[in-house]
């Protein structure tokens, strides 16, 4: 009786070392997948640029990226829409509306494994649109992208869509 109890307690002891070995390595995946997420967003083939900071603060900026801000829900997805007909009309619809969906999915996925306060709907929801806010305002700040709320749209549908 005794070693079928020390033999149940060891393979117990060898399952929960194993998960949490796995938790590790899912953690870390995860940290890498959001670090890789910031340097493509912000970093990779991008002009980072903070010479507003010292030629003129933020009216400086708002003046430099007006042109590429979008503050109008829909816009850019409807200007997309629209090209489709075009030869390059798919092609641009694929890499930037689903492109920002996909692309956060696995955030989605990972986020509630690697953490159980996200595992609650509503902690999920306000660390996911905290995380894309940061990204878009990154993207705004260092003049390497836009700031368009059809971005955060659609990275919140993709993290979602991961999450379910």
């Amino acid at each position: 009786m005794f070693p079928k109890l020390v033999w149940g307690l060891s393979l117990a002891y060898d399952k929960i070392k194993l998960s949490m070995v796995k938790l590790k390595v899912i953690r870390n995946i995860f940290i890498a997948y959001v670090l890789g997420l910031i340097y493509m967003m912000v970093i990779y083939h991008r002009n980072l640029d903070l010479s507003w900071v010292v030629t003129g603060g933020f009216p400086k900026l708002i003046s430099l990226m007006s042109e590429t801000t979008n503050l109008i829900p829909f816009a850019t997805i409807n200007r997309y829409l629209s090209v489709l007909d075009r030869p390059s009309g798919l092609g641009l619809f694929i890499y930037n509306i689903v492109g920002n969906a996909v692309i956060l999915i696995p955030f989605g996925y990972l986020f509630p494994i690697v953490s159980k306060l996200m595992k609650r709907w509503w902690a999920f929801v306000l660390a996911a649109l905290i995380f894309i806010l940061i990204m878009e305002i990154l993207q705004y700040v260092s003049m390497s992208g836009s700031f368009d709320v059809d971005d955060i749209l659609l990275n919140f549908v993709g993290a979602i869509i991961g999450y379910l």
